[in-house]
């Protein structure tokens, strides 16, 4: 079974907060989302949808009343609650990456992740945990798709291919169904659209979001969240017991590099 993920930032420039939002969703349920999204840009004269542009009532989104913003993201929501699986916020202050993930030791063998980059590395450990459950298939393929332009997608590149290789992937079967990643334009997928439409609910912290979020623990089942919701919207925030992890994990990488290094080669010889 073929998965995508879409997944949309919000908040990284400046604003104290990083966040990534977005969507899952199979072949066929992203097939029902994409013609309904079409429509909904055009009864509304859009080409395309940009959080950033509507807050600010730039471009196609200019002279945009309060009233007119929230009944598009409410419409929005809908279709994405209707068609997709499931969807996801993760969230990082600034002051808890320096302070349990910055602060301290910082290594120059292996660099440390960038805001972007660490909720996306922690992306990768949830959301295939959370597919795997929901489409109770463990034959998945998962490919992730991250809007194109943004300073750290390369960060995010990085993590990925370190991940697929590192010493978890093949102790967990988990991680082997992580197949692809690439970058796009937001205006040429539909998906990334929508990624966004969670990362502008996140970041804006409203009382009445349209896009109501289930508040779960990473081990938490997806079973759980189904009883809550439908089609759960997951928010998770990494604070301190998960960025001391990944700290860890870095260090732990350094010391496992630096044991083989000083490893005897078994094949030379001593008397060479």
């Amino acid at each position: 079974m073929i998965i995508t993920v879409y997944i949309d930032e919000s908040g990284t420039h400046d604003s104290g907060v990083t966040i990534l939002g977005g969507w899952v969703g199979r072949l066929g349920q992203w097939a029902k989302f994409d013609p309904q999204w079409e429509r909904l840009l055009k009864r509304n004269r859009l080409t395309c949808f940009h959080s950033k542009e509507m807050r600010h009532t730039q471009g196609e989104f200019r002279g945009w009343k309060v009233h007119q913003r929230q009944n598009f993201i409410e419409k929005a929501a809908k279709i994405a609650l209707k068609n997709l699986e499931f969807g996801f916020t993760i969230i990082l202050n600034d002051d808890d990456y320096r302070k349990y993930y910055i602060a301290g030791y910082r290594p120059k063998e292996v660099p440390l992740d960038s805001r972007y980059g660490l909720c996306f590395r922690y992306c990768l450990g949830i959301v295939p945990t959370f597919a795997k459950e929901s489409f109770a298939n463990s034959d998945l393929e998962i490919h992730f798709v991250l809007e194109s332009g943004h300073p750290n997608t390369g960060d995010a590149n990085r993590i990925f291919k370190r991940v697929k290789v590192s010493r978890m992937a093949n102790e967990q079967e988990i991680t082997k169904t992580l197949r692809t990643l690439i970058t796009a334009d937001k205006c040429d997928y539909f998906g990334l659209q929508v990624a966004d439409v969670n990362a502008y609910s996140a970041f804006q912290h409203v009382t009445r979001s349209p896009v109501a979020t289930t508040a779960l623990k990473p081990d938490s089942a997806m079973s759980d969240a189904k009883k809550l919701q439908k089609v759960p919207v997951f928010h998770l925030r990494l604070q301190e017991p998960e960025l001391k992890k990944f700290k860890q994990f870095v260090l732990d990488e350094i010391e496992e590099k630096e044991a083989r290094r000083k490893k005897p080669n078994p094949s030379s010889d001593p008397r060479d």
